[in-house]
Formats: structure tokens, C-alpha cells, sequence
């Protein structure tokens, strides 16, 4: 179920009035957001090997739990189950150091799970491809999000490890991982950023009702206007096909890329936390202007900021960090990036994007205090150039299908910008660049102007607010398309 599609829209209009009137028996609203995310999660349909499958289909007259979703919704319940149970082991054991075997059995289960579903039908191809065996692994369902549920779960186990999370009820853990708004893309919030909140007492007059739907309809525009507007115009054909565009196609589709994934990520994002906002749950930032950034290092602490942290509490710093010396921290940083981009799924594309972005973390890091001259006022200009240019280079690669594709879409820039040849542009248009100028110049807004402008909002009666809103999603059905949002396949 898609948050920009009509039936969620009814869900939600049940699910909230649900959520507020159970909220003050915190037992009543848990089994109720339990519900909901199964709901929601078995309402997704896929087009697969077994054919079209949804919570209402039948397979042969059999009852329910034998199609494709119902199946997955059965597996994330024992998937909190063992979890938990781990977690609770985990804090038992904590004190004998018997804990750290319990964090390499739940890495077992939640990487084993995510290796399954995600990798093991890539693997096997290649095996059948090139060794001449007949693995039937090729056919596996990937559950949507089940990146994001392995590394929440994951989190979870190895906080209560550390000592730095107190393990939690079974039905409190459930709950935080099936809450439909992150279910299956994120944010990655963590159980101390979820659990005490629903123990908090509830009033409804601190609901942050207009800026929770701001940031809807902020998401709304994101996702139904522009990325699908810059998706369609350029992104789709050059990126199917790019042998036959030019070199000027090929760059404005990266640059177009860019955007798209920004306003698609970000507007899910926004959506997400307007949701969780309008339940009475906090979400954590996940976006903050990222192309703005000077650095490599500086787009990761604003791009998918809790896939970030994530990385770096539980990868990075389980490597080593930076405490084992200079070599072994540029180790550490490109296997992080390096495993970040295998996290995003199969391909090969993927571990170049990550390696590309890993280089580049090394090599910025091994510069810091080395450079032999200052490029004084116009240094922060051509920081900033060089950073989003590799960002795009690293967009090529995650975007194309193949290799091959990425490889053609460079070599098609490569040839306009070193001999200006190729074909005249097929897409470029104005409507294109004026869409590409609004998300770049979104990312130099300053913070506070948003503030300003949701405080005004809030001062509006809530009938004005409602109308306004209203509008705007009238606006985004009319003249924007609904697609599935690009993180779902992660």
C-alpha cells in the first residue's frame, strides 16, 4: 500500500480516529498499530513467480495465509518473536560475557534472513551461469523493507548487548517494528526513540497537527509532482536506453536523477514522519539540504541520516573506527561504504557506488591538513561542485540496471565534455531545468525560514489549514502520478 494512493487514504481516515481513542490503554493501541501494520504490509501486491498475490487474494480456495503477503506478515511476527527472545537472552548473559554470542546468533538470523531474500537468487544465477548447476534460488520473493526490519531488529539485539538499551516487552518491541509508517523504508528509528514515547501520557492538544501536515503535503509534492514529472521526462528513457542520446540527454539525466531520488526519498520521508506525527510519535530527521554539502563526508551526515548512524554506531565502529590507526580507519570507512552499497541489494552497480563513495571518504580524510594551498573565497564554490558531481557519478551507478548502462550514460558525458559531440538534446527542456534549479535552490533554504513559515501555518484556523492541504493533494492527484517510492526494493 502506497502512502500516495487513494486506498491508504482511507486506511489512515480508520486508523487514526483508532489510534487516538485507544491511545490512553496503551495495551489497546499496541494491538491496534500491530494490526495496522500487518494491514498495511499485507495489502502490498507483487507480481512475481507465483503470480499476483494481495491479503484478499485466494490461492485455490485455500485461506489466506497462503498467498505471498499473508506469508511475509507470518514471518515478521516470528521475526519479533526471536528477536525479542534474543535481546532478553542477551540481557541475562551480559553480565557473564555470554552476550556476544547471543549478538552473533541474531546476526545469523537477521543477516541470514536479509541474505536470503535479497542475495541468494543473484548468487545462484551467476552459479548456474558459470558453474553449470541448477539452483532453483532464482525465484525468491524479496519482502519489501526487509533491509530496514533486519537492521532495526539487528540495532536492537546489539544496544541491549551494549548496555545502552534496557530490553523491552514483547508487544512494546512488536509494535515499534511493524509501526506502518517506517515499516518499510525507514527512517531507521530506534527503540529508545520509539518505546518511551508510547508511555508517555497522551493529550491530543500537542499533536503537531500543522506541521505534521506541512510535511504530508511537502512529501506529497516531493513524490506525485516532481520526481515523478523528472522520472518520466528524462530519467526513464535515457537510463533504458542511453546508446541512443547524447551526451547533453545523458548529463541532465544524472543531474535529473539526482533530484528524483532526492524528491522520492525524502518525500517518503516527509510523509512518514507527518504520519507518525499525526499518531503521536517523534520520528528522527532523516534528510537535512544533503546537496548542500562540501564534503562527501558532510552529504552523509545529511543524506539518510539514520542509515548513517546506523552504519556508523554498529558497522563502522564494530570495525574499529578510527581507533586502530591511520590505515586501518580508511579500511574501516571503505568497508563501511563498501557494504552500505551491498545493503542496497545485488548488483554490482551497487558495490561501485559504494566503493566510489568510500574512496572518496578516504580520500578526503587523507587530505584534511594536506593540501599545499588555499583556494581562498572561491574554495566553498568548488567544494561544493566537485562533492555533488561525484554524488551524481555515484546516482549513474545506482540507478542503472547494469554496468553496461552506467558505463554508456559516463561515456556519453565524457564525449560532450571533452569533444562536444554527440547529439542535441532530446529532453532538455525548460520545464526540466526549472524543475532541477527549484531542488538544488530547496537545499540553500535556511532552516528557519520553514520554521517561520509552519508557525504561520499554525496560526491558521484549522479549517484554513485543512483547505489549504487539501488543495495541494487535489492538485497532486490531478497532475502527478502515483509509483512505487524507489526505497521500497531495498
Amino acid at each position: 500500500m502506497l502512502f500516495v494512493a487513494t486506498e491508504f487514504a482511507w486506511f489512515f481516515l480508520i486508523i487514526l480516529p483508532i489510534a487516538w481513542l485507544a491511545r490512553p490503554h496503551i495495551g489497546a493501541w499496541k494491538l491496534a498499530m500491530i494490526g495496522a501494520g500487518l494491514f498495511f504490509y499485507g495489502w502490498w501486491r507483487h507480481n512475481g513467480p507465483n503470480g499476483t498475490a494481495s491479503i484478499w487474494d485466494r490461492d485455490n480456495d485455500w485461506w489466506w495465509f497462503h498467498t505471498i503477503p499473508a506469508r511475509f506478515c507470518i514471518y515478521l511476527l516470528i521475526f519479533a518473536v526471536v528477536n525479542w527472545a534474543l535481546a532478553q537472552l542477551a540481557a541475562s548473559m551480559r553480565e557473564t560475557g555470554g552476550s556476544r554470542m547471543v549478538v552473533i546468533a541474531a546476526g545469523v538470523v537477521d543477516l541470514g534472513a536479509l541474505f536470503y531474500f535479497k542475495y541468494a537468487g543473484w548468487l545462484s544465477g551467476i552459479l548456474n551461469d558459470h558453474a553449470g548447476t541448477n539452483f532453483g534460488l532464482s525465484q525468491i520473493v524479496l519482502p519489501i523493507g526487509v533491509s530496514f526490519i533486519s537492521f532495526q531488529a539487528l540495532g536492537y539485539v546489539i544496544d541491549v548487548h551494549r548496555g545502552t538499551q534496557d530490553p523491552v516487552s514483547l508487544s512494546d518491541f512488536t509494535s515499534y517494528l511493524l509501526f506502518f509508517p517506517h515499516i518499510v523504508a525507514g527512517p531507521l528509528v530506534r527503540v529508545n526513540e520509539f518505546v518511551p514515547q508510547i508511555h508517555e501520557p497522551f493529550d491530543p492538544r500537542r499533536v503537531e497537527v500543522p506541521r505534521a501536515l506541512l510535511l504530508i503535503a511537502t512529501g506529497f509534492v516531493k513524490k506525485v509532482i516532481i520526481s515523478s514529472f523528472l522520472f518520466k521526462q528524462i530519467v526513464e528513457p535515457v537510463f533504458a536506453n542511453p546508446k541512443a542520446y547524447g551526451g547533453v540527454d545523458s548529463l541532465f539525466a544524472s543531474y535529473a536523477y539526482a533530484a528524483q531520488i532526492f524528491c522520492d526519498f525524502s518525500g517518503y520521508t516527509d510523509i512518514a514522519i507527518g504520519l507518525a506525527l499525526l499518531l503521536g510519535i517523534r520520528f528522527p530527521q532523516n534528510f537535512d539540504s544533503p546537496y548542500r554539502s562540501l564534503s562527501i563526508q558532510e552529504f552523509w551526515r545529511r543524506w539518510h541520516m539514520s542509515l548513517s548512524r546506523w552504519l556508523r554506531d554498529y558497522l563502522y565502529i564494530g570495525l574499529g573506527g578510527n581507533r586502530r590507526g591511520e590505515a586501518r580507519t580508511y579500511i574501516n570507512l571503505f568497508l563501511t561504504m563498501l557494504i552500505g552499497g551491498l545493503w542496497h541489494g545485488a548488483n554490482t552497480t551497487f558495490l561501485i557506488w559504494g566503493a566510489l563513495h568510500g574512496g572518496a571518504l578516504v580520500a578526503e580524510r587523507y587530505l584534511v591538513g594536506r593540501a599545499p594551498f588555499s583556494m581562498g573565497p572561491v574554495g566553498p564554490v568548488l567544494r561544493w561542485l566537485a562533492t555533488f558531481h561525484i554524488v551524481c557519478l555515484g546516482w549513474i551507478f545506482f540507478n542503472a540496471t547494469n554496468t553496461g548502462i552506467a558505463i554508456d550514460i559516463i561515456g556519453n558525458i565524457g564525449g560532450l565534455l571533452v569533444f562536444s559531440s554527440g547529439p542535441s538534446s532530446q529532453f532538455v527542456t525548460v520545464g526540466l531545468l526549472f524543475a532541477i534549479a527549484v531542488v538544488l535552490a530547496w537545499q540553500f533554504i535556511p532552516a528557519r525560514i520553514g520554521g517561520q513559515f509552519t508557525a504561520r501555518f499554525a496560526m491558521l484556523p484549522a479549517i484554513s489549514q485543512g483547505i489549504a492541504v487539501g488543495m495541494v493533494m487535489v492538485f497532486c492527484y490531478y497532475f502527478g502520478s502515483v509509483a512505487e517510492f524507489i526505497y521500497f526494493q531495498f
